[in-house]
């Protein structure tokens, strides 16, 4: 059997059954029991890529599972399926209160699977082409979910994120077409994009030629991840379209995007252009870091000011995988994985919130430890999982960059204490002045939790604090070994 074929298939039979499913309790449930077969089935998967040792393919080497992309899948799967659960419950009071058409739940459910199929797409695309087309697919189907609401401000972020990310696409696939032309004569042609036919024959590629494909593959793809300067759809994108759709773009899309550059990366690092890879993901990680520190202060709507702190994180992962040392990957990509976890449950809190106030907007939704005391501890545990603060794995994940970095050049380490320093100053003050402040003008709103779950907040708080107290070394030892090349 194989597992790498039978991912893709619970995503699909959600995209071509979901649009004829009327009642929205039934296709809400279906939805979510077909994320549940799809973790399953990755988590299958992950299984057998640790004890194979090597990168498992499907149907003639287009497809392809290994180590680095094990770690990706499992955790898309993983936030899709919480994701779904909690839509659940966030959209059936989203229809209580109107804002929904009946017909708009069926678009929602299909574009969902479109979107996180789209995705996965990529993860598991040994083919740089059909990569390319997969993240296409992705930008299509999340623009229709960013629009959902159909106000004036969500479809003017919809068209902002459509335009920004096809250029920026346009420019990816240039890169792309430029990196095929670098291995047109080593390699047959349907081979020329492969993944592992290049990684094999790396040494043999022309390095200048690689470098300036890299270049429009990393402004390309950099789009997507949303790295200053061409970042400004991501917080328009966050703050008008649907929280759970906000939590995938910024737990899921961001990372599979930033995926997509180190795929080319990896590539690089066999050849003599791998600093010119390195310099521009530090340059590029730190540009995005001081930019989000200093813009964060700025911030007055909840939903956009989580946005800003995605652009920090990504500028964390950035240079995480750009210093490249064993010790940084597994920085970057423990990152990876508790920024998203931690960036959802943020998410999901504040969208339940934007429900109990009617507003995204921080100056009123003061009080919220008063109205909601459940809720407001959510937000403000989520936001310290956030910042970094111990006991929450973020804590060591950062830690672990910092100790790279001084490894490289100590004086990076100035950039990085400021960047830090000043995003936890604004989101702690912001978040506390939600959670403790008392007003006399918030009066009481009528308001049934009883559709609302929280479990997926406390399942990723959960795991993001059992990360900061005991990490398993047998998680952490395949991410060591396939860096240092043993896997």
């Amino acid at each position: 059997m194989n597992w790498l074929g039978l991912l893709m298939l619970p995503s699909i039979i959600a995209i071509l059954s979901l649009p004829w499913i009327k009642n929205r309790e039934i296709a809400a449930r279906w939805s979510f029991i077909l994320t549940v077969v799809s973790f399953l089935i990755a988590l299958r998967l992950i299984i057998l890529v640790y004890s194979v040792g090597h990168a498992v393919l499907y149907a003639n080497q287009w497809f392809m599972c290994d180590t680095f992309g094990s770690f990706y899948v499992l955790l898309n799967t993983f936030i899709t399926m919480t994701t779904a659960f909690y839509a659940m419950g966030y959209l059936k009071n989203e229809y209580d209160r109107s804002q929904f058409h009946p017909l708009t739940y069926r678009f929602y459910h299909t574009f969902y699977h479109l979107f996180t199929f789209s995705m996965l797409l990529v993860l598991i695309s040994n083919n740089l082409g059909v990569m390319w087309i997969a993240m296409e697919l992705a930008t299509i189907s999340s623009v229709v979910l960013v629009a959902l609401y159909q106000t004036t401000e969500a479809l003017e972020a919809a068209w902002k994120y459509l335009i920004l990310c096809g250029v920026g696409l346009g420019l990816a696939l240039l890169g792309t077409i430029i990196f095929y032309f670098a291995s047109h004569h080593s390699l047959v042609s349907y081979q020329g994009l492969q993944w592992t036919a290049l990684l094999k024959i790396a040494s043999q590629l022309p390095p200048k030629l690689l470098e300036i494909s890299f270049v429009f593959i990393f402004v390309g793809y950099g789009t997507k991840a949303g790295f200053f300067p061409l970042h400004s759809w991501l917080p328009d994108a966050h703050a008008e379209g649907p929280t759970p759709i906000s939590a995938l773009l910024s737990g899921l899309l961001l990372n599979v995007a930033l995926f997509a550059i180190i795929r080319f990366k990896l590539i690089l690092d066999q050849t003599a252009a791998h600093h010119f890879a390195q310099i521009l993901l530090i340059l590029f990680g730190f540009m995005n870091l001081l930019y989000a520190a200093f813009s964060l202060l700025r911030q007055h709507n909840i939903k956009r000011l989580f946005a800003y702190s995605s652009i920090e994180h990504m500028g964390l992962i950035s240079i995480a995988f750009g210093i490249g040392t064993p010790l940084a990957y597994l920085a970057g990509l423990f990152h990876v994985l508790l920024h998203a976890l931690s960036k959802t449950a943020a998410f999901f809190t504040a969208g339940n919130l934007i429900q109990v106030f009617h507003t995204q907007v921080i100056k009123r939704l003061r009080a919220a430890g008063v109205m909601t005391p459940l809720l407001a501890w959510l937000l403000l545990l989520s936001s310290l999982a956030l910042l970094g603060l111990p006991p929450f794995g973020l804590f060591i994940s950062e830690m672990l960059l910092l100790f790279a970095v001084v490894q490289v050049n100590y004086w990076l380490v100035i950039p990085l204490i400021i960047g830090l320093s000043l995003a936890f100053l604004a989101i702690f003050m912001k978040i506390q002045a939600i959670v403790f402040s008392h007003s006399s003008e918030i009066k009481t709103h009528n308001f049934s939790f009883k559709h609302v779950s929280n479990w997926p907040i406390l399942l990723h708080l959960g795991l993001v604090t059992l990360a900061g107290l005991w990490v398993p070394l047998f998680l952490l030892m395949p991410v060591i070994m396939f860096f240092m090349g043993k896997i």
